[in-house]
């Protein structure tokens, strides 16, 4: 009998050394992608911020998957019958032939992989990747919803193809799958009591995604992907092939179709920061301060009058001081 209670010990032992481990290796993704994205974590108790870890940590390789940064070494060949009924293959039979390279199966194969693993989360079975052990737990201790980790999947999905979005809905419909959700995930492990904060979690991501959306038009372009909707820059008479052409931001229609966008960036940023006051008290600093680099990123492309083609948006010095004096509350947000 005691034997048995020794192993059960040395079971749990081995188990939390796992998880420990699991949780080190996300820390290990986050500070490798992102700086600035671990110092506006720092505020968080040791619990929050390994969850926050662990859910980054899911977040960057689905979308390094995406891109062809990084795939799981691991023969996942066994998928491909699975992938014939799966969403995501129906997506790929909808896409020309063209794509069918060993590169993009085995992207295909990574995703419906992580797909897999959070089947196997939500059913309460054993999961062997770091990531997604360090999640398992993560969701045992606080109420993150697989589906919307699912959804996010499928926004990652959509990038696997040249991408071009009509409407202003339609590219929020995009801003919802691959930023909200991960807002909405954010919140059930930061805490929170009031039901419209998810509500304004949603709007968060949709803001800061309008961003992100700015920020990397050449470089979506150099991927065959186009985020900013289509029937309004041709309402402003702007064609996608002029997006490639720095000389048009200097002309009224760009600066036209940029007050437009900026207009409704800031109807999201208004309705995001109605997030902060529902949340758990100890955990706003970490949103404060992402909504504070962002609105200054957007502060930035009203003083270039919408010139974000000529050269990517930097912040400079005194503005990173300026962001260092808000997270010790001595500037504020609104200053």
């Amino acid at each position: 009998m005691a034997s048995a209670f020794l192993d059960s010990d040395s079971r749990l032992e081995s188990r939390e050394n796992t998880i420990k481990q699991a949780y080190i290796e996300c820390e290990k993704i986050t500070r490798s992608a992102s700086t600035s994205f671990m110092r506006s974590f720092r505020y968080l108790d040791e619990e929050r911020r390994k969850s926050v870890f662990a859910l980054y940590a899911f977040c960057r390789r689905a979308d390094d998957i995406v891109d062809g940064d990084w795939q799981p070494d691991l023969d996942l060949s066994y998928l491909d019958e699975k992938a014939e009924n799966s969403s995501l293959q129906l997506s790929v039979d909808r896409q020309c032939e063209a794509h069918q390279s060993d590169d993009f199966v085995n992207r295909v194969r990574s995703l419906l992989w992580f797909h897999e693993n959070l089947d196997l989360i939500e059913a309460g079975k054993e999961v062997f990747s770091p990531i997604f052990i360090a999640l398992q737990d993560t969701i045992e201790r606080f109420p993150v919803r697989i589906d919307d980790l699912r959804t996010l999947l499928e926004g990652m999905t959509d990038d696997l193809f040249p991408t071009e979005y009509r409407t202003f809905e339609d590219m929020r419909s995009y801003c919802f799958k691959v930023a909200s959700t991960v807002g909405l995930s954010l919140i059930e492990i930061y805490g929170y009591t009031d039901p419209n904060a998810r509500e304004h979690a949603e709007e968060m991501g949709i803001f800061l995604q309008m961003i992100n959306v700015l920020r990397d038009i050449d470089e979506d372009l150099s991927r065959g992907r186009v985020y900013l909707p289509v029937e309004e820059l041709l309402r402003f008479d702007i064609s996608i092939e002029e997006l490639s052409d720095p000389t048009l931001a200097n002309t009224n229609r760009w600066q036209n179709f940029m007050r437009h966008y900026v207009h409704r960036a800031k109807t999201h940023r208004e309705n995001a920061m109605r997030l902060l006051p529902l949340l758990d008290r100890k955990a706003r600093k970490s949103p404060e301060m992402m909504c504070i680099v962002y609105g200054e990123i957007l502060n930035e492309v009203e003083r270039r009058e919408g010139d974000v083609l000529s050269s990517r948006i930097r912040l400079g010095f005194m503005r990173k001081i300026r962001f260092a004096l808000s997270a010790l509350g001595i500037w504020s947000i609104t200053a």
